[in-house]
């Protein structure tokens, strides 16, 4: 059944935040991490996961309601987000991670098995885990229920998807219940032909995904523009050139004289005396030897003995 138009989303029935946390393949930078991406901090204090968990909290605030569930879903192949990270009470958003059960069920057939729970008239709001929302998730959610479709996405005014949509559960339970089903190629044509789909587009994209190490790095810089008030990384006067961060986990060894330009080490790595890290991102089990420089590169332990690096065109 479809709703009626211009009767907006009943976000009381919002059951629940899922992130998609799998991914297609193993990629050189996860392989060098050794973690989750939502396990990367972005500042000193948050993980990505982390920045979500605020978001979701402060949505369950906006709609007066219980703690909201984040559901992060993860295939067999990807690491699981620490769960020491997490305090499963902490500002109003309960995270629960979950692996898909089946190997091959694709984002369609995810979330046809999870809405198996919940009511025909009851919402998932559903995105990419591994990305840096640029505007509140407050403000986006108000703006996929407005149209009151059974599902609504988000994308840019040119129409590319932001990795946020708001979905009815009947909508999504014509799914197949078993094979590999991809929302957005298969499930989605289908579900537009008996159901009200639209797209909300926003004037910017709305979201920074983070797949590769220029990703994280930009995605990092733009969140501490943010924090300080400081113009968008996109404008043409903005002074780039200048340093917005420089992130060193607990854990990790910094030596005298370490100079960070927008670049993060992980907790078990080690700079020495004099080094100088741009862009760059050093690994659990790394060391950067002195006076040494490195620009767009992830310095990671290999195989347990050598240092490997790898660059990445920004």
């Amino acid at each position: 059944m479809q709703r009626g138009l211009g009767e907006p989303a009943d976000l009381t029935r919002l059951q629940a935040v899922v992130l998609l946390g799998g991914v297609v393949r193993t990629t050189e930078f996860l392989g060098a991490i050794q973690r989750s991406l939502l396990d990367m901090p972005v500042d000193r204090h948050r993980t990505i996961l982390g920045c979500w968990r605020n978001q979701v909290a402060e949505l369950a605030a906006r709609l007066e309601c219980r703690p909201l569930l984040i559901r992060v879903m993860v295939d067999r192949a990807s690491p699981a987000p620490r769960r020491d990270l997490m305090a499963d009470s902490e500002l109003g958003a309960l995270v629960r991670i979950e692996r898909d059960p089946f190997e091959y069920r694709g984002t369609g057939g995810v979330l046809r098995d999870l809405a198996t729970a919940y009511g025909d008239d009851d919402y998932l709001l559903v995105a990419t885990a591994a990305q840096l929302l640029l505007e509140p998730l407050v403000e986006l959610v108000d703006a996929l229920a407005a149209p009151g479709a059974d599902v609504s996405i988000l994308t840019d005014a040119g129409g590319v998807p932001a990795g946020l949509f708001l979905v009815r559960c009947a909508a999504i339970r014509m799914i197949a219940p078993a094979g590999f089903v991809d929302f957005k190629e298969q499930a989605l044509p289908a579900i537009a032909a008996r159901h009200r789909v639209v797209v909300v587009a926003r004037p910017q994209l709305p979201s920074l995904p983070v797949r590769s190490p220029a990703d994280y790095i930009d995605a990092v810089r733009r969140h501490h523009r943010r924090l300080a008030g400081a113009g968008d990384i996109n404008d043409p006067f903005a002074e780039n050139w200048r340093a917005t961060f420089g992130l060193v986990e607990a854990g990790a060894t910094v030596e005298a004289n370490v100079r960070l330009h927008d670049s993060v080490v992980l907790s078990g790595a080690r700079l020495r005396s004099g080094a100088v890290l741009v862009r760059s991102v050093v690994c659990e089990g790394a060391e950067v030897p002195p006076d040494s420089v490195c620009c767009d590169q992830v310095v990671s332990r290999h195989n347990g003995t050598t240092v490997r690096k790898f660059r990445w065109r920004p």
